[in-house]
């Protein structure tokens, strides 16, 4: 990685740190407590082997999320920064400041150097055994999945879910197309919890609240992932998502290795458990 893009980095970690406390969610209670750990360290080895006699202990899943490759909106962004000398005010109004509020950006691809880093993790991908294929409805992640998981294309059900999907509104590259469109396109891809055909979770107003997002999250992984028959899976999605994910919903400890920032294209494979609370509801 560049000093550049480190610098990057850290600044977005930094912003979005920052929000994610301004909001008040980064010491939220959640009804059920999820911890990661790292696959392979003598914690996730104790985890493990100390699971079954922990009463409150509802399941253990691994799972492998990636983040996108490259996409259009990712170039343009780096374009703007260079250009302006500093990164765009994702909340400006302002199309001109702002180049993601233009409906040119609807729903925005992989670049050909996205696809290319895809493309690249596919001996990666090939080598895990996820159950499931579960991705953002956004067509970058699609495209990613496809690129990085297409050895699994034809031996495991997949799924485009809006609990992965990145914080929504406002933002057109944030904008999902019909579901009548995607389906045309990957008619492998299950869509059918997609309840909308039009993309009504997105508001043209206002991005999505830090603390709505993070909710989500909570809700995809303990409705959905948690709830579902399948020891290792695999999820695409996005930046904002996934630093929102592992520093405000999941417990990650002091594991800075998964805390960080995504790398556009990243794999990375967590053991997720999940725990009952005093305030946790009755499980099915």
């Amino acid at each position: 990685m560049t000093e550049a893009a480190k610098s990057m980095a850290r600044n977005f970690e930094r912003t979005q740190l920052k929000k994610l406390d301004e909001a008040g969610c980064l010491d939220m209670a959640w009804p059920i407590s999820i911890t990661a750990q790292t696959v392979g360290s003598s914690a996730e080895q104790s985890m493990r082997t100390g699971n079954d006699e922990d009463e409150s202990h509802i399941c253990t899943k691994l799972i492998h999320f990636q983040r996108h490759g490259q996409g259009y909106h990712n170039l343009i962004g780096e374009m703007y920064r260079d250009f302006l000398g500093r990164p765009i005010d994702l909340d400006d109004k302002d199309p001109a400041m702002n180049p993601f509020l233009r409906e040119e950006m609807l729903d925005a691809p992989l670049t050909e150097k996205g696809r290319q880093e895809c493309a690249a993790r596919r001996t990666q991908g090939a080598m895990l055994s996820p159950q499931v294929m579960i991705v953002s409805p956004l067509l970058r992640a699609i495209q990613t999945a496809m690129l990085s998981f297409g050895d699994h294309a034809d031996t495991v059900d997949w799924i485009a879910h809006e609990g992965a999907r990145e914080q929504t509104g406002l933002l057109q590259c944030n904008k999902r197309r019909t579901r009548t469109e995607a389906a045309q396109e990957f008619p492998h891809v299950d869509f059918s919890t997609l309840q909308d055909d039009d993309d009504v979770m997105w508001q043209p107003d206002a991005r999505e609240s830090p603390k709505d997002e993070t909710q989500r999250i909570y809700e995809f992984l303990t409705d959905f992932i948690m709830k579902r028959p399948e020891d290792e899976l695999a999820i695409v999605g996005h930046s904002a998502w996934l630093f929102s994910m592992c520093n405000a919903v999941i417990d990650c400890g002091e594991a800075q290795e998964l805390r960080s920032i995504f790398q556009t294209s990243e794999i990375r494979t967590m053991r997720l458990s999940f725990y009952k609370t005093e305030e946790s509801p009755a499980l099915q």
